[in-house]
């Protein structure tokens, strides 16, 4: 037994004006989440163009028909902008007016030249599934594999479900029966507009989906890793080193930890200003980082000091690692302000070998108190226990 479709049509509107004010206030929160602010306006717009559709029969149909199909086809486009802008890919403004262009003109002319309802219908669902299909695509590819894409990826597959409804309707409507209007009550419509309300619903929370779990992201990152420099921040590698050590005292792998800290650093900050300073300390982090494998572990200790834990290696290893560090710190020249600024690094190392993070710490700051005493420059290692 058919809905009835105006009420259909008013629970859309209630629910879109619901959701747009969740994505209103979402984005007043998180201006920096340009998204969000695509995302609200195609909400909205959507709401204005439903609402446009309570006013079929009473006011012109070669207006409020072009203009309501008009408003739907914005919001698809602008949740595709949306998408565009979440992953950081340039706005594709020409396909998108193209897009939107074209879909109202088809429906104004099957309004104005020739009325014929399932025509526009067929138009109007062309264009959403290929715009939901594009948004879906866009999402699924999104972020390096590293990157949290569960959100991304639901919300793909949403789109993607959609765009497979309104093309199967799409291909029944010929054959359902005579269509007077759109909001005939015909049962193919209520269930049109049945998964209307779901879509929406759906895609709407898996965009705040996204947004919390690219905030949460965030805080992750804040929370683990140094912005300066891009370095795990104190704790996270006291975290992550107690692990590791935990790790090579049940299998006996050899560890070491580097204690770097870059030579006369307050000098610089003194003779050339604090920017100078983090440039020189971004600088140094680039250099370190261009020799790392994927399992050592890189930590800003607090200043200019800097930890280093390397699984598998012993004291050998560890010393020809540092000596390459050293070397290609004192060549690497950071210019700033029209000065060029050379540097250079003192490295303690010491192996674990089966000692606390602690211990292994104070035999590193020792041996790196002694390449400062020897001139700087240096790399010195702690003498073995025992």
């Amino acid at each position: 037994m058919p809905l009835d479709t105006r009420t259909l049509v008013v629970v859309l509107i209630g629910l879109g004006v619901l959701l747009t004010t969740a994505a209103v206030l979402t984005w007043r929160a998180h201006r920096h989440i340009v998204a969000l602010g695509y995302w609200a306006a195609g909400a909205l717009i959507g709401v204005v163009g439903m609402s446009l559709v309570m006013f079929y029969g009473v006011l012109p149909a070669g207006f409020v028909i072009p203009l309501s199909n008009g408003m739907v086809a914005a919001t698809y486009v602008l949740n595709w902008f949306g998408v565009r802008s979440f992953g950081g890919r340039p706005i594709p403004w020409r396909t998108g007016f193209a897009a939107f262009t074209l879909l109202t003109a088809g429906n104004a002319y099957f309004v104005v030249v020739d009325d014929d309802i399932i025509a526009r219908i067929l138009i109007g669902s062309a264009g959403i599934a290929a715009l939901s299909l594009v948004a879906a695509l866009d999402l699924w590819r999104m972020g390096p594999l590293g990157a949290p894409r569960r959100a991304k990826r639901t919300t793909a597959l949403l789109f993607a479900l959609h765009a497979a409804f309104v093309t199967v309707r799409a291909a029944m409507m010929p054959g359902a029966g005579p269509l007077d209007h759109l909001l005939a009550p015909n049962l193919l419509n209520s269930i049109a507009f049945l998964e209307a309300i779901l879509a929406v619903t759906a895609w709407s929370i898996g965009f705040l989906a996204m947004t919390s779990e690219r905030l949460q992201a965030e805080l992750d990152q804040l929370a683990t890793v140094d912005p300066l420099t891009g370095a795990f921040n104190r704790r996270a590698f006291f975290r992550h080193a107690e692990r590791e050590i935990a790790r090579a005292r049940r299998t006996g792998e050899p560890l070491a930890l580097l204690l770097l800290d870059l030579d006369r650093f307050k000098r610089i900050n003194d003779r050339f200003g604090h920017q100078a300073g983090d440039e020189l300390l971004r600088a140094f982090a680039d250099t370190v980082t261009a020799r790392l494998r994927k399992s050592d572990l890189f930590g800003r200790y607090g200043g200019e000091e800097f930890c280093l834990l390397l699984p598998d290696t012993d004291r050998t290893g560890a010393r020809t690692l540092a000596e390459g560090l050293r070397v290609d710190f004192a060549r690497r020249a950071v210019e700033f302000d029209g000065h060029r600024i050379i540097a250079s690094v003192s490295i303690g190392v010491a192996e674990c070998d089966g000692a606390d993070l602690d211990t292994a710490l104070a035999d590193a700051d020792t041996a790196l108190y002694q390449a400062k005493r020897n001139g700087r420059n240096q790399v010195a290692v702690a003498a073995q226990a025992g």
